[in-house]
């Protein structure tokens, strides 16, 4: 079982709408690319029946996922979900049957899926842009089943961070209001760490952490 990109025609599809160079340059798509084969990896011994992603963009880890899922739902907020839809999304799915695509916003996940329905909910560079990100916890919280697991992945914005950024001429005001430890410490409050790591090459520059729900959840604050 491996990593599957989404089909050329499909990738090319975005390149004229995006303003990063995370699917053209060498360098930033390599590193693309590992960032979403990491969480595949992380996630392709378990055979689950239900998988959210939240804030799946343009879709291209859900293919991947969609062999390890019975049923996968790909989700985003309603602008974004609405434009992807009509670029990549809806190719996408018409390669998986096991695919669902649902607009939601993540701070009320529960309006769409039922309490303790989800065996896996994955969230790439989501949370950090987020203000409210307190609220998407909770909700997280809420739909996964008791042993399911919460995958996340959050940008350091350390210093080793912020020259690669520059160095790709990215924005520096990508992630403003972003505040890495306060995230980390919220997540830590109201899961239990199953595994944290940091990629690429261990290098502190994505932060990874798998999480389960605590038996009592700790309210934010």
């Amino acid at each position: 079982m491996t990593f599957i990109r989404p089909e050329k025609n499909i990738i090319e599809r975005t390149k004229s709408y995006t303003e990063y160079r995370a699917y053209t340059d060498f360098w930033a798509s390599t590193l693309y690319w590992g960032k979403l084969r990491e969480v595949f990896n992380y996630l392709k011994s378990r055979q689950s029946n239900t998988i959210l992603e939240i804030g799946c963009g343009y879709g291209y880890l859900l293919p991947s996922l969609c062999q390890i899922g019975k049923k996968v739902i790909g989700s985003d907020i309603k602008d974004v979900f609405e434009f992807c839809k009509e670029v990549t999304l809806e190719k996408i799915k018409k390669n998986h049957e096991n695919l669902e695509l649902k607009e939601a916003d993540a701070r009320y996940l529960s309006s769409i899926m039922d309490k303790e329905s989800c065996d896996v909910i994955v969230a790439i560079s989501v949370l950090e842009h987020i203000s409210e990100y307190e609220k998407v916890i909770q909700e997280v919280n809420e739909c996964l089943k008791p042993q399911g697991i919460f995958v996340c992945v959050l940008p350091t914005e350390n210093v080793l961070y912020r020259i690669g950024r520059s160095i790709l001429r990215y924005p520096n005001e990508y992630h403003e209001g972003y505040n890495y430890s306060k995230l980390r410490r919220s997540l830590s409050r109201n899961f239990r760490e199953v595994r944290v790591w940091f990629y690429p090459f261990h290098l502190p520059l994505f932060f990874y952490g798998a999480y389960r729900k605590k038996n009592t959840t700790v309210k934010c604050t």
